[in-house]
């Protein structure tokens, strides 16, 4: 073997394990703010659209980044968070005051429900027979250990919340940058990934306003009828309105027929009559007339994909994965249609 290939091979080898180590100490420096980067990313890909015509007004790209930033941060970041709160404070005081309270869940009757009177004898004797007092208990525990561990990282919260603002800033300013690296890097052509990037972009897109938002406004309709009706903690009804809207046929019907039945239970009949009507009409009739307006021609995903895609992404990152788990099913959505139309053919790469 001549010399000069084996110095050419040494030196790639050496090249490629110093790059190897260099990267994973990258890696390991950017591994704590990974998913806040990544949330950031999603978040410019959907707001960039509302940055181009603030700097087509503004002509100055910093200036229009900076304008978008704030828009995010007083219509999403600060509303959410508020309601986050809300919520963490209804579900505490909620658990305080029936499952938490060992002097109610003792006096719990299952029989003092008047409905449950007028049902068969026999299913009334094995409801009765169902230890309730120590399910509650059950859940009272479980639902006060995750409610607290939301505060016990709120420093850390405040943080990564900084972060992410400040990335979401530099991905808007060099977006186009971004763009450019990534396909320098990418052993494809550029038209290759030129298709790539735009079908991901287009997906996340679709996702987010053909599914998330939608479900959103459902979840806020279903939080008004729910606080005006008197069904305790509304707004841990309405998270759970957020997810069932992706549940493929019975949608928000999930959630929001156990409230009802609630209501029925507990004796306030026109209320629940009420809150029915109002989850018909109201909470029900909004995916149909809001879908076309909002969603339009964008790509949307199959609702049973999405659901799956949220649970499993809310349960590996956290609440973030609301809107990751989705968008992670969005790339791999793409990356499998680019691969049955033939991407991997010599011819096309």
């Amino acid at each position: 073997m001549p010399k000069t290939f084996e110095h050419v091979t040494v030196a790639k080898w050496f090249f490629l394990i110093v790059l190897a180590g260099v990267s994973f100490l990258f890696w390991k420096v950017l591994e704590p703010f990974a998913i806040v980067l990544i949330t950031a990313g999603i978040a410019a890909v959907i707001v960039s659209p509302l940055e181009k015509r603030i700097q087509a007004w503004t002509g100055h790209p910093k200036i229009s980044a900076i304008i978008v930033v704030l828009l995010v941060l007083a219509a999403i970041v600060l509303p959410l968070t508020t309601i986050a709160l809300l919520t963490a404070d209804q579900a505490v005081s909620l658990l305080q005051d029936t499952l938490a309270n060992p002097e109610w869940v003792k006096s719990f009757n299952i029989r003092s429900f008047p409905v449950v009177n007028t049902l068969p004898s026999v299913i009334v004797n094995q409801l009765a027979q169902f230890d309730i007092a120590d399910a509650m208990r059950n859940i009272a525990s479980w639902a006060g250990r995750n409610v607290g561990s939301i505060f016990a990282s709120s420093a850390d919260v405040v943080f990564k919340t900084f972060i992410f603002f400040v990335s979401l800033y530099f991905f808007l300013v060099d977006r186009e940058k971004i763009k450019a690296e990534l396909r320098a890097l990418s052993p494809l052509k550029d038209s290759i990934d030129k298709n790539v990037i735009d079908r991901l972009i287009e997906t996340v897109r679709g996702v987010v306003f053909g599914s998330l938002i939608v479900a959103l406004i459902q979840g806020v309709v279903a939080a008004i009828g729910l606080s005006i009706l008197g069904v305790p903690g509304p707004l841990i009804w309405a998270g759970l309105v957020v997810i069932a809207a992706q549940v493929p046929m019975l949608g928000t019907s999930v959630i929001m027929i156990p409230a009802v039945a609630y209501l029925f239970l507990s004796g306030n009949t026109p209320q629940a009559i009420g809150l029915l009507a109002w989850s018909v009409i109201a909470v029900g009739l909004i995916d149909n007339f809001l879908q076309p307006i909002i969603v339009g021609g964008r790509t949307r995903m199959h609702a049973l994909l999405i659901l799956l895609s949220m649970l499993g992404g809310l349960n590996a990152f956290g609440p973030i994965g609301f809107v990751l788990g989705p968008t992670i099913l969005a790339a791999f959505l793409v990356m499998m249609d680019l691969y049955t139309s033939g991407i991997l053919e010599s011819s096309k790469v």
